[in-house]
């Protein structure tokens, strides 16, 4: 058995019929540890499948909800039974909404557990895009790369609507990013398919916003990094009330969260649980 195209294999687990999900966007080339990281530390039996994010197209606008429902197919036709889902930051509303719709179909609930769970906000986006600008930064100018910080701070004041935020931020980096990736030798081609990852990355996150995880995250357990702005912390101390069932806090900056071992170690134990 083979995902679809909305999973790929982290893990075959051929010795067990029940499976582990991971939501996350890992098509960015971050420089964060990833789920594959997790996976090539985890002792267990299960498979191990993660979201593929859904291909950017002209149709219909997307929705979370059709995120979901893009991802849970495959699961619900094939009756695959689902051990536990996985978590990242944002991908951790979108592994809540998930584990709600598995946990309707099958005899047990699957186990939620979420690593520096984040709710997406509109500063979240904003926050990535400084993140892009700053990318570009060495072929800009110094008067260039303030011009484009400064646009996507407007943009943030202007849109309440964190959809359109992300339209904006998008079209911002599009504009700018064409004469810089073009002046670092990329080609037409190579810099259309960044800005289809950086549009898709975005939309990721805006189209979270519309989802409400707090109450399944309740029955959540949560590996919280030692980062303060990441994570239940950073939600904490933006004054956001957030409940779990179990928080484990471990010794390790947020980007090697899914790396470490002893992380996974206590992954395995509550798979094996």
């Amino acid at each position: 058995m083979t995902p679809s195209r909305a999973w790929t294999t982290l893990m075959p687990g051929d010795a067990s019929p029940a499976k582990v999900l991971a939501v996350d966007f890992d098509a960015t080339g971050r420089a964060e540890a990833r789920f594959s990281d997790l996976a090539r530390n985890l002792k267990t039996d299960h498979g191990f499948w993660e979201t593929v994010p859904p291909p950017l197209t002209g149709g219909p606008e997307p929705t979370a909800a059709a995120y979901v429902e893009r991802w849970a197919r495959r699961i619900e036709e094939e009756r695959i039974q689902v051990r536990a889902v996985f978590g990242y930051c944002a991908g951790a509303v979108y592994a809540a909404a998930l584990a709600d719709r598995i946990g309707g179909r099958q005899r047990t609930e699957p186990l939620l557990v979420l690593f520096d769970p984040e709710l997406s906000v509109p500063q979240t986006l904003v926050w990535q895009f400084y993140k892009v600008v700053g990318l570009m930064a060495g072929q800009l100018t110094q008067a260039e790369t303030a011009a484009v910080r400064e646009a996507g701070r407007l943009a943030h004041e202007r849109h309440e609507d964190i959809v359109e935020l992300q339209a904006e931020l998008v079209a911002l980096v599009r504009t700018t990013g064409e004469t810089a990736l073009a002046g670092a030798g990329l080609d037409a081609s190579r810099r259309a398919e960044l800005f289809d990852v950086f549009e898709s990355f975005l939309r990721f996150l805006a189209l979270a916003g519309e989802l409400s995880p707090l109450e399944r995250w309740r029955s959540a357990v949560a590996f919280s990094s030692t980062s303060p702005m990441s994570g239940l912390r950073g939600m904490r101390a933006a004054g956001q009330a957030v409940t779990v069932a179990r928080e484990i806090e471990v010794d390790v900056e947020h980007g090697g969260l899914l790396a470490d071992s002893e992380v996974a170690a206590t992954v395995s134990d509550l798979l094996a649980g």
